[in-house]
């Protein structure tokens, strides 16, 4: 039967176990916090390489995030540190935290480094990874625990996922965190005042706790040797002032477990005014005491239900260590660059920001790309003009206008009136609908020379005035060359379909499933069974130009499944987010995973954001028939703003766009735990990305209804 618990849920601070509590009270708050600077990964990776160099068994474990490119690549580079460094080490692909806590708990004790690759930032590692371990500590002596403790594994934690959590930043020292810079900035610092208040103030209701209890024994050992008319007395006593003490033993702080607090309640009852021996504090104390507690609850509070979002890529920061260490590569600058391209859609602030950087990268590793002749060992990386175009070098003119979600969306090619459109622009270019569609690499050369400037020329007449850009492309000899773009996109359909048989050809991953729980596992193996596709395909031009083909038949399904869901106008708006349930249809299989659903609805999503004004959140969810569940995921609203910048394709080499798309905050992970707790629905939480949730089938009308009640942050 389906789970009605979270299989995972943010814990949005730190539920403070005894053992944690016991770390925090034998150190000091001033110690150093385990977050690492830029400026101080060199540093930290020389601490690890301390640990699991002098081992000729494996000692280190990489779990990495098996459905994400960025991850992927980043995975691919810190192997190749590892194996440049002669260090033992095993990778782990792992498709979401349940799998990732079971392959946890499976390690060897001999495993004294693991290094999260992709996950991990967004929950209490300590609380979650290692219950068992602090469950166990509970039964150890004072001597055996403190050389348990210094035994302990020492996690390493790269993610782009943001908000951190504040137990993994400022928390034991046994959790690394890779930070980009936010808290060397200061950008944390309120929280940290704040989180490390709250560890006082627990520190403190528990040492008033246990000397309370210690009060109480004496007490009643004293009342114990009081005669039985002493004893009526008392009682009598007692009873005139039950009622404020009554009241006084039910107020507590509210509930912290919801707010993501810890609870500050003593564990024991406080004790009654008429004890001369625990005289209660001034009521002005205990309010302010409340007040200023309730103040850092807040900052907390309000800093994780800001929602998700995405920071600097692990490829790139994982190419900054390479630059610390001064070991930097032509083929770990491509894998960083492909992996921060991999977020060119869901964050691309983060690529503008980062791209110029990646091009001085390229001139300096690569000084005399363009000038020296093409041969077949050749696989420099060279700055060129880049369209936003599907595929444009695999593919045919014509559909890879057709496919781009940048011109489909602003030209709304899924009507008769856009592809109209199309045919006029093609013609004002001077390009017969004939040649548009003959494949590029059979297109006349002197087409392929004045593209940038045909295009330029008739772009902001149609609205899509950035529509070339600059990219960085990688030659493969005489095999060809890809973009970084390119890449993406087929690595990303290698995750998904991998290279043999996949629900891209209609064909069932797992037709031989009974159960639920098989159908799962089935999954779970064929993802992880991907993960080593397109860890191959980084290194293999030949199976990376497979997963172009891939590729292409992933966009026409998509493209063919949205333009359905808009020309029936299926793309509902409930109250604060819009809406997309996806029943039956040719494609629909494929939509099981929920990599393919989220480029389903960023598609769907930049269409209607181009057709309507209104500014709001997309929600898409698909029928898994295998498991009878729904796969829902969110996306925030995008913004479009234009910075007015023109020429500036032609006077900056690294430029990438003069549109600027302001990404909201991703809140739908908060969203979907809140609905799910009120309406009761039958839900799974399992993804390393908040914001995907799969949902018994029966339970997903309440679930959507409980989403309109709740609303969207």
């Amino acid at each position: 039967m389906y789970a009605m618990h979270y299989s995972f849920s943010i814990e949005l601070c730190v539920d403070i176990t005894e053992p944690q509590r016991r770390d925090r009270q034998s150190n000091s708050l001033g110690r150093k916090t385990m977050h690492v600077s830029p400026s101080s990964y060199a540093r930290a990776f020389t601490s690890l390489r301390a640990s699991t160099l002098s081992h000729t068994t494996c000692r280190l474990v990489l779990f990495v995030a098996c459905l994400d490119v960025d991850a992927l690549c980043a995975a691919k580079i810190f192997s190749g540190i590892l194996k440049h460094e002669l260090i033992p080490h095993r990778t782990c692909p792992v498709a979401g935290y349940s799998e990732l806590r079971a392959r946890y708990s499976e390690l060897d004790d001999e495993i004294t480094t693991v290094v999260l690759l992709g996950c991990g930032a967004l929950v209490d590692l300590t609380a979650y990874l290692r219950e068992e371990e602090n469950d166990d500590e509970e039964d150890q002596d004072e001597e055996n625990l403190v050389k348990r403790r210094r035994e302990r594994r020492k996690i390493y934690v790269f993610d782009n996922h943001r908000p951190w959590n504040l137990q993994n930043v400022f928390g034991p020292d046994d959790v690394v965190c890779f930070d980009d810079g936010d808290v060397e900035d200061g950008l944390l610092d309120k929280e940290r005042e704040a989180y490390e208040a709250l560890l006082k103030l627990s520190d403190a209701e528990d040492s008033e706790s246990d000397e309370d209890d210690e009060d109480d024994e004496e007490h009643a050992s004293d009342s114990d040797a009081e005669t039985d008319q002493e004893r009526e007395v008392v009682d009598d006593d007692l009873s005139e002032d039950d009622p404020a003490s009554e009241a006084d033993d039910v107020q507590e702080t509210p509930t912290t477990r919801q707010s993501g607090l810890p609870d500050s309640t003593p564990s024991s009852k406080r004790k009654s005014p008429s004890s001369p021996r625990s005289p209660l504090p001034s009521p002005r104390r205990q309010k302010s005491t409340r007040q200023i507690r309730r103040e850092y609850e807040d900052i907390i509070a309000n800093y994780y239900t800001r929602g998700t979002a995405y920071s600097t890529p692990v490829a790139s920061q994982l190419y900054s260590l390479l630059s610390f260490l001064g070991d930097t590569s032509t083929h770990d600058l491509w894998l960083s660059i492909v992996g921060t391209t991999a977020l060119d859609t869901l964050a691309p602030e983060l690529y503008r920001r980062l791209f110029p950087l990646f091009c001085d990268e390229v001139r300096r590793l690569n000084p005399s790309a363009t000038t020296v002749k093409l041969s077949a060992d050749d696989t420099t990386l060279v700055i060129q003009p880049d369209f936003r175009m599907f595929l444009l070098r695999h593919w045919t003119l014509y559909d890879a206008i057709l496919h781009s979600p940048y011109v489909a969306s602003r030209l709304q090619l899924w009507t008769d009136d856009g592809r109209k459109k199309l045919h006029k622009m093609l013609a004002k270019m001077g390009v017969s609908l004939s040649v548009a569609r003959e494949r590029w690499t059979h297109t006349d050369v002197s087409l392929k020379r004045e593209l940038k400037d045909r295009i330029s020329n008739v772009a902001e007449v149609f609205g899509i005035g950035n529509v070339v850009r600059t990219g960085v492309v990688r030659k493969f000899g005489f095999r060809g060359a890809v973009t970084a773009g390119d890449a993406v996109e087929s690595v990303a359909a290698l995750l998904e379909c991998g290279r043999g048989k996949s629900v891209v050809d209609k064909e069932n991953v797992n037709p031989d499933a009974k159960d639920v729980d098989e159908a799962k596992e089935i999954y779970k193996d064929a993802w992880i069974d991907n993960f080593w596709t397109g860890w191959d395909a980084l290194d293999d031009v030949e199976l990376l130009l497979h997963g172009v083909q891939r590729a292409q038949a992933l966009q026409q399904a998509v493209v063919r499944t949205g333009t359905a869901l808009l020309e029936k106008n299926q793309v509902l708006i409930l109250r604060t987010f819009r809406l997309a349930v996806l029943k039956d249809g040719p494609d629909l299989e494929l939509f099981s995973n929920p990599i393919t659903l989220i480029r389903l609805a960023s598609w769907v999503n930049e269409c209607k954001a181009e057709q309507d004004d209104r500014q709001i959140p997309m929600v898409m969810a698909a029928l898994d028939r295998t498991k009878d569940t729904y796969t829902v995921v969110g996306l925030p609203a995008r913004v479009l703003k234009q910075s007015g910048k023109e020429g500036a394709a032609d006077d900056d080499d690294d430029w990438v766009g003069d549109e600027e798309v302001e990404t909201m905050r991703n809140s739908f992970g908060i969203t979907f735990q809140e609905v799910a707790k009120q309406t009761h629905a039958r839900v799974r939480i399992d993804s390393f990305e908040s914001s995907v949730v799969e949902v018994r089938k029966d339970d997903l009308t309440g679930f959507l209804e409980g989403m309109t009640i709740v609303g969207v942050r």
